[in-house]
């Protein structure tokens, strides 16, 4: 996601600087260099086999209300950008890094990840980072390496609540459209057998919509919706209303995909400031949409210990509370954890009462 402020005198040198260098800073143009924490970036990867899918295998422990509690009862840590690591000029609004996926997976509890994908005509692959140029260094440079990293986690873990994964698309809207979403949705299915995947069909079931069937049914259970995974789209452009078929259904479809709360085909809302977005947030969750949110807009937040954000994030009821900052970092005196939470924990307002963290996730579960 872009801050609104990277029109800032900083980033204005730095485009400058760079431009007497470089030709064009198309995102579009020569892939950034697959880098890591520390050290110089290695040269950028040639073009990659697509990896093969893996059958999906429930695991063999159910908790005692996994039957009962479904999946919008859940409140989980999501990481925003979470392929990110900083760039090597610093600028405030990128002064953030994550581990890898699966390291975020194992170590933080995060439970829900964000991906900004990028088309590479020269491979014909999405690769995944923020900003050619200025702010393109990451942790997995195909988008098939970081689901490959989210399937390895997952496949040793299968007792986790569902994993929920956020596509933002970095790529204009254009007359490819439909070609390039065909292509994400391959390039999905050539690592998770459809099996790992709970998909709008699945809502819908034998109601007219998505809604009506949200409605009629609510969410998977817990015990359903274990070891897999929820692809949503973070996009309100006319890449949208391709894949919503001019906003009308998601049939046949593997992701969710944002809009009104009243609209036939939403099962997630997207609202960003549960500060000013708090009515809007309550108004998802009574429709039992699944909200993500964030914590925290900027590192400056968290730089100051600003809490406010976080704090009503968390008290809001949204099941995807999303920060830069799921662990301590040395020096700020702010990150985001789920109180109580094992990593997850029920969300206030939206489980009922008998619901408990360890009935979400047990750690002593996780295991096949």
């Amino acid at each position: 996601m872009l801050p609104p402020s990277w029109f800032s005198p900083r980033v204005v040198l730095l485009l400058a600087t760079m431009a007497s260098g470089c030709a064009s800073t198309n995102v579009e143009g020569p892939a950034p260099a697959l880098s890591d924490a520390g050290g110089d970036d290695p040269p950028a990867s040639s073009c990659p086999a697509m990896p093969a899918p893996r059958p999906f295998v429930k695991t063999s422990h159910a908790l005692p209300l996994d039957d009962t509690l479904r999946v919008n009862h859940l409140q989980a840590k999501a990481t925003h950008n979470s392929y990110h690591l900083k760039p090597k000029v610093t600028i405030d609004e990128w002064d953030y890094e994550h581990v890898p996926l699966a390291d975020q997976l194992e170590t933080q509890g995060v439970r829900a990840v964000e991906l900004d994908v990028q088309w590479d005509p020269d491979c014909s692959r999405f690769r995944v980072f923020h900003i050619g140029i200025l702010d393109e260094r990451t942790t997995c440079a195909f988008f098939t390496d970081c689901l490959e990293a989210l399937r390895g986690w997952s496949g040793t873990h299968p007792g986790h609540h569902p994993i929920f994964v956020h596509i933002e698309p970095k790529f204009a809207s254009s007359d490819h459209d439909a070609e390039r979403l065909d292509a994400l949705e391959r390039e999905i299915l050539a690592v998770f057998d459809q099996r790992w995947l709970i998909v709008p069909d699945e809502l819908k079931g034998t109601s007219p919509s998505v809604a009506q069937g949200l409605a009629a049914r609510g969410w998977p259970t817990l015990g359903e919706a274990r070891g897999r995974f929820v692809f949503y789209l973070n996009d309100s452009s006319g890449i949208r209303d391709v894949y919503t078929h001019q906003r009308k259904d998601l049939d046949g479809r593997l992701l969710f995909a944002e809009g009104a709360i009243d609209e036939p085909y939403v099962a997630i809302q997207i609202s960003n400031d549960p500060v000013t977005d708090h009515d809007a947030i309550a108004s998802a969750l009574r429709k039992h949409l699944i909200v993500r949110t964030r914590a925290d807009s900027s590192p400056s937040t968290a730089k100051a210990g600003d809490v406010t954000g976080r704090d009503a994030a968390l008290a809001s009821g949204a099941q995807i509370i999303s920060t830069d900052f799921p662990a301590p970092v040395a020096g700020i005196p702010y990150f985001v954890t789920i109180p109580g939470g094992t990593p997850s924990r029920c969300a206030p307002g939206v489980a009922h009462a008998s619901c408990t963290s360890l009935a979400i996730e047990d750690p002593a579960h996780l295991a096949r």
